[in-house]
């Protein structure tokens, strides 16, 4: 069948063209400046985490995302090679010990005034605490972070936490993220946090995350035990704070590649160890590492840990 060719006069022909531009332009501006709502939520940091592309629309490749792309909240299918060095502390209790106190508990035990002199330190050094969204962006999706990135984060959800950290951290305009233990979350043992204080730390720049139900080594359970303790724990973190809580700390530190695979699956996107380092890997997201910070290290041993790691 013959193909019919459309002949504009030059001038009639350079009109039309001129007005269509005019109208695609037009669009594209409506669309750039509107404030688009759809698959995207607020997270309780700021920032807007996004949870996929648009509906009916092609799936997002977000291992090929640049520096100025939006990045989603959400595991890509292929993870990109990429390292960056981001030290991440890791405390347990801020508080006080004793003679009568365990020899194990003693050395977890950093005093509030040593946790505010290491922070403060950080400070006037130029660090820059970051939450886990951030570390996620600059991790996953390639954002840069700006200089001297570092992440604060307390295990086991101590009522310290609470009472004796969360207050130097929000006085010093700081972030901190707490993994908290579900199991222990009810009010009757006064050493662990309470319910009602999760809102209240996130209000004051500590995010919450999860430590499984029951503080139990995974490496030691089936396959549907250990996901249990990781997916029941994130489910109710996520109920009672109303939004999502895709971070994660093994307990002790216990993991191998078959815990590491069930943390995918029960959702999470960001994982620590106990592995010492600052150099973390997109290819493993979920198995960070980190520095240990004990009774005995001070601001002396902070510097030298961060010098010698970063």
């Amino acid at each position: 069948m013959a193909t019919k060719t459309l002949h504009l006069n030059p001038r009639i022909g350079a009109a039309f063209l001129v007005a269509a531009a005019l109208i695609v332009l037009s669009a594209c501006t409506s669309q750039s400046n509107a404030v688009v709502t759809s698959g995207t939520s607020p997270g309780p940091f700021g920032g807007t985490a996004s949870f996929g592309g648009e509906p009916g629309g092609p799936p997002v490749d977000e291992s090929s995302m640049g520096p100025e792309t939006s990045c989603p909240l959400r595991m890509p299918s292929r993870l990109p090679n990429r390292q960056i060095v981001v030290p991440i502390l890791m405390y347990h209790l801020i508080g006080y010990s004793d003679a009568a106190t365990p020899a194990i508990t003693r050395r977890l035990t950093v005093t509030p005034e040593d946790f505010e002199r290491q922070l403060r330190w950080l400070k006037r050094n130029g660090y820059r605490t970051i939450t886990q969204a951030e570390l996620w962006d600059g991790l996953v999706c390639g954002r840069r972070l700006g200089p001297k990135p570092i992440l604060i984060t307390l295990d086991d959800g101590y009522r310290n936490v609470f009472t004796k950290a969360s207050p130097i951290i929000q006085r010093l305009g700081l972030r901190a993220t707490a993994y908290v233990v579900t199991g222990r979350i009810s009010g009757r043992d006064s050493s662990f946090l309470k319910w009602e204080q999760l809102p209240k730390l996130e209000r004051r720049g500590v995010e919450i995350g999860s430590h499984t139900v029951s503080h139990v080594g995974l490496t030691s359970l089936s396959d549907d035990d250990a996901l249990r303790q990781m997916v029941a724990s994130r489910r109710i973190l996520e109920r009672k704070l109303d939004h999502r809580v895709p971070w994660f700390a093994y307990p002790f530190g216990d993991f191998d590649s078959r815990i590491e695979r069930l943390a995918r699956k029960a959702g999470y996107l960001l994982a620590t160890t106990t592995i010492w380092g600052a150099r973390q890997s997109a290819t493993r997201p979920l198995a960070l590492t980190r520095l240990r910070v004990l009774d005995s290290t001070h601001v002396s041993g902070l510097a030298a840990m961060l010098a010698a790691n970063t």
